[in-house]
């Protein structure tokens, strides 16, 4: 076995059906007494119970105002907002975009994030944040945004519609595949995501059938939790760097992203990476099989987006995106050139079956 370094994040994890009812005592065990509560506008309902459960003992400040990719010029008023108030926590219910905002806050402010994800994003647990500024979304690291304690609830997800529900599964999915190869991948990473794909391969057509299987909606929900354990030890790379550059500059829904690009960006790199592919196929339940195939397959069959211009992207867009992943993205086991990448897009954008085009290696 290769040598390694493993940091353990200190996150607090408690995974279950109803566990809604638990976070006003998670929050009160940090002692605070001014909370701020972001949620988005689809967990309004969830945001105002949880509110009364605080307010026998903090003073709470509500906040919905969310977007995707966290703008800048939104994160700015709920900074002052949480200045106002005079916020000592940042609890956050809602998808990815809610976590985003109650990161930022966090990157500013130092203050603990309780984490409450409605969606499978993953992202309440790694210390990744993003903001979004002049049609760019910069990316950073650090301790300081990790949610200390993150509380699950599938009942949470059970409204989720099939739209949302697919994208952000592959969302978790690419999360989990990128660590099998990026910088800073290792046998416990890889475990760990391996992990995650066989559950969130598994638990996603059975979602797909029946929205209300607590018991898949479970295992999805434990399959994302392990794709974000999975990025927050590793890191992201190619994969994620083209959808976070597509997202920032055109707008695009940032998990509808994932299921267009990951299958082709799974067939660029596989020539070089053929035990982390055959690992990969295994865990997707095609043992010897193709997963690139595999990842465009289970999209496709479930009505999940496989094309970019289904997304609103305009094909003349696509050379703006090759320019600046050539600037960002330096660490992808295949090089990176303008024409292989540029292929790669276009067969993202026309929605065609995943084929490998990476140069020769």
């Amino acid at each position: 076995m290769k040598t390694f370094e493993y940091e353990v994040h200190p996150s607090r994890v408690i995974f279950g059906a109803g566990y809604l009812a638990r976070v006003a005592d998670e929050v009160r065990a940090f002692g605070v007494r001014q909370v701020f509560l972001v949620h988005d506008p689809t967990s309004a309902g969830s945001a105002a119970k949880v509110a009364g459960d605080l307010a026998v003992f903090a003073d709470v400040r509500l906040w919905d105002q969310v977007a995707q990719h966290v703008p800048i010029d939104l994160a700015t008023p709920a900074r002052e907002a949480v200045d106002a108030h005079g916020s000592n926590l940042v609890l956050s219910i809602g998808g990815g975009s809610t976590t985003g905002l109650a990161k930022a806050i966090a990157l500013s402010h130092g203050l603990p994030i309780v984490a409450v994800p409605t969606t499978y994003a993953g992202s309440e647990m790694t210390p990744i944040y993003g903001l979004t500024g002049d049609r760019h979304k910069q990316t950073g690291k650090s301790a300081q945004v990790l949610p200390k304690t993150v509380v699950y609830d599938p009942l949470l997800t059970l409204d989720l519609p099939a739209g949302v529900t697919g994208p952000s599964a592959f969302n978790s999915l690419a999360h989990c595949v990128e660590a099998l190869y990026v910088p800073g991948n290792n046998p416990v990473t890889s475990a760990i995501a391996l992990e995650g794909v066989r559950a969130i391969s598994d638990a996603l057509p059975r979602v797909m059938r029946a929205p209300s299987d607590v018991d898949a909606r479970s295992d999805l929900l434990y399959g994302a939790m392990l794709g974000g354990m999975a990025l927050g030890q590793t890191g992201s790379g190619f994969h994620h760097r083209l959808c976070h550059i597509l997202g920032g500059k055109f707008n695009l829904v940032h998990a509808d992203t994932h299921s267009v690009i990951l299958p082709h960006v799974v067939a660029f790199n596989a020539p070089v990476l053929p035990r982390d592919m055959s690992r990969l196929a295994d865990a997707l339940g095609v043992p010897g099989g193709d997963p690139a195939t595999a990842l465009w397959d289970l999209a496709r069959d479930r009505g999940i987006p496989t094309d970019l211009a289904s997304l609103g992207l305009e094909r003349g867009g696509l050379d703006e995106v090759v320019e600046q992943i050539l600037i960002e993205e330096k660490n992808n086991p295949v090089p990176l050139d303008g024409p292989s990448v540029r292929a790669l897009l276009d067969a993202a954008f026309d929605g065609v079956r995943p084929v490998s085009i990476a140069p020769s290696v």
